[in-house]
């Protein structure tokens, strides 16, 4: 296994840690509270099951619409003017629905 790859194997190993060892704190000191979350729980994750792909549909049909706009006729364009060109305006674009559709998800999902 390469040094790199053994970095994120540790680094996974370490968020799984942390978000284990968050969970037994936060049951430790408020377990009324997770164990209410802990009942809703198959409700939230109904809720992002039925929104998550009308989500992601909107998205793409945003980020297909915006960068027709913008001039794209394809992707290997887009990424002529993101490396060669060294032109962030993709990037943006994709971070930018990315941001919105998270957005829009908190919206629609009320636990």
């Amino acid at each position: 296994m390469k040094s790199s790859s053994r970095g994120y194997v540790i680094a996974g190993i370490i968020l799984i840690v942390a978000m284990v060892l968050g969970q037994v704190i936060t049951f430790l000191i408020a377990p009324e509270s997770w164990q209410v979350f802990s009942e809703r729980l198959p409700v939230i994750l109904a809720m992002i099951t039925f929104w998550g792909p009308i989500v992601a549909l909107l998205s793409g049909l945003f980020v297909y619409i915006v960068l027709r706009l913008l001039g794209f006729a394809s992707l290997e364009e887009i990424r002529l003017e993101s490396v060669e060109q060294n032109n962030p305006t993709p990037a943006i674009v994709f971070v930018g629905t990315l941001i919105a559709s998270i957005l829009f998800l908190m919206l629609v999902i009320r636990p």
